[in-house]
């Protein structure tokens, strides 16, 4: 269903300090769907929402910003059994999604989005850039556990938006 990859697509805008060159772990996952990028983009910013239709995710709730994501956004939320407070740093409506965020044991990190428009819909890349000392000793692990736990979203998302088309 999704195609995982090790290459960085350099339309996505990282922050310095995550960019994926320098990450002690990198994943990214790519799916087609077939719906509007309008379509994918509103499941996205709802992160309220998320909870009802991806299963690694829970106690979601906006800090700053509205109860929608928008440009400036704080968020918390619960994924793989972590809380993370994310700010999101790069806001295109449509195309492209990126938040950073502190992680446990003094790793940090930041979560793309990228959607590009295609013959029957869209396509999403997800991509995440994490670093932290903790990260040498579980980077295998950790990015098997982004990696597959990636899948669930982006297969999730596509089938959410392939329901809810415009």
């Amino acid at each position: 269903m999704t195609k995982p990859a090790r290459t960085p697509d350099p339309r996505i805008t990282w922050p310095a300090e995550h960019a994926p060159a320098s990450a002690m772990v990198f994943a990214q996952n790519i799916v087609d769907i077939e719906a509007s990028p309008e379509a994918v983009w509103s499941q996205l910013v709802d992160c309220v929402a998320w909870p009802q239709w991806y299963k690694h995710c829970s106690d979601v709730s906006t800090l700053r910003g509205g109860s929608r994501l928008n440009p400036g956004s704080k968020f918390r939320f619960k994924a793989l059994g972590f809380y993370f407070e994310p700010e999101v740093v790069t806001f295109e409506p449509h195309r492209m999604l990126v938040w950073s965020a502190k992680g446990p044991a003094g790793t940090s990190g930041s979560h793309a989005w990228y959607i590009e428009p295609s013959p029957r819909g869209c396509r999403v890349i997800t991509e995440e850039s994490q670093i932290g000392l903790f990260l040498f000793f579980l980077r295998a692990r950790t990015r098997d556990r982004l990696l597959t736990s990636h899948e669930e979203w982006l297969r999730s998302l596509k089938e959410r938006a392939e329901a809810r088309r415009d």
